[in-house]
């Protein structure tokens, strides 16, 4: 496989939306120093290793007092929250409205390759308002992206949304992803 990327929607939700007001001009610094410079223009794309630093080194500056998994999950909800104010991503949160939680879970795939190059997922359906979805999602970043799927769940129209992992190694997580709604 090729370099693994992060590309800009996903940077721009979180770092220049999701977290407006919150970051510092230290931080900014810090920031700058792992590779993303928030005074330029966004890059066309990160390495996905510039990417972790920058989440790992954002989530313990921002929730210091939070367990790793925790602080990751929150930032996670947080890009989701500024993603939605990015041409992208209302355009395609708009649509997660219209599918409800399983549909959207099965749109997960193209949904996650808007913000990166690398992602696969696998779906199996548990039940009525239950499923299990494998990523190949390396370290910690499966607590982000446990974040982004809770709240994805949330804004798909998922009452009673919970997104767990349930078991995980250096390369991949696999979540149960449950809800109750009345439609799929």
């Amino acid at each position: 496989m090729s370099e693994r990327l992060v590309f800009p929607p996903i940077v721009e939700g979180l770092f220049v939306r999701g977290l407006t007001g919150r970051v510092t001009p230290l931080l900014k610094d810090r920031l700058r120093g792992e590779g993303l410079d928030l005074d330029r223009p966004l890059l066309p794309a990160y390495p996905l290793e510039t990417w972790i630093r920058c989440v790992a080194l954002t989530a313990k500056t921002l929730h210091p007092e939070e367990p790793d998994e925790v602080a990751w999950r929150l930032l996670g909800e947080r890009m989701i929250d500024g993603y939605r104010d990015t041409l992208m991503g209302r355009a395609l949160l708009g649509v997660m409205k219209l599918l409800g939680p399983w549909r959207m879970l099965l749109k997960a795939q193209h949904g996650f390759r808007t913000s990166n190059n690398y992602t696969e997922v696998r779906i199996t359906e548990r039940g009525p308002g239950e499923a299990e979805v494998w990523l190949n999602e390396p370290g910690k970043l499966r607590y982000f992206k446990q974040g982004v799927m809770l709240a994805m769940s949330r804004a798909a129209g998922g009452a009673a949304t919970g997104v767990e992992v349930r078991q995980y190694d250096d390369n991949s997580v696999t979540y149960r992803v449950t809800w109750s709604d009345s439609g799929r």
